[in-house]
């Protein structure tokens, strides 16, 4: 009788601990951190703005170059007036125009582009933030890091490194696929 009762203790001891490291390990919080430079850059929505970005400043450009242009053109005729001392004070009234209409374009048009970039990073880092904080939740995740260098993350083992996984889902859900 002792022998049967010593067994299953012995088999209530281990079924105990047994169980006692799986409620652990259940209880251990599932953690993984991000390459955030690398999940920006990957990112479609921010490819998708960089290019429509792109086109707008090239636009803009192209009036100021142009605006330049007429400008290096009134410049030379007005030149060539004094040499030949038949001064024009409408061609230098226009070239004044001109020149001032080509300063605040350039000016107005420098500040566009650093207010339309504000404004695209925003949108970017918004979407960004909550297409992670929904594929944590959809993964079970307590916690997701990121990392930028800047020493907020010194240190994870790169097995828990879900930057692919992150880049994957974020361009799925964007596009709709999720």
């Amino acid at each position: 009788m002792t022998n049967k009762v010593m067994w299953i203790v012995t088999w209530v001891v281990i079924i105990g601990v047994i169980s006692f490291l799986f409620i652990q390990q259940g209880n251990k919080p599932k953690t993984g951190f991000i390459l955030i430079s690398d999940v920006y850059g990957s990112f479609d929505l921010k490819k998708q703005l960089e290019q429509k970005f792109t086109i707008t400043k090239n636009a803009r450009q192209k009036i100021v170059d142009s605006l330049a242009f007429e400008l290096k053109l009134l410049a030379k005729k007005i030149d060539a007036e004094k040499s030949e001392k038949s001064k024009s004070k409408t061609e230098e009234e226009l070239y004044n125009t001109k020149r001032q209409e080509f300063y605040q374009r350039t000016q107005s048009f420098n500040e566009d582009n650093k207010e339309l970039t504000k404004q695209y990073d925003q949108e970017i880092l918004s979407q960004l933030n909550q297409y992670v904080k929904d594929y944590g939740k959809e993964n079970n995740y307590q916690y997701i890091f990121g990392n930028d260098g800047n020493g907020s993350l010194m240190h994870a083992q790169e097995a828990n490194n879900i930057t692919k996984e992150i880049i994957e889902y974020i361009n799925d859900k964007y596009k709709g696929k999720k």
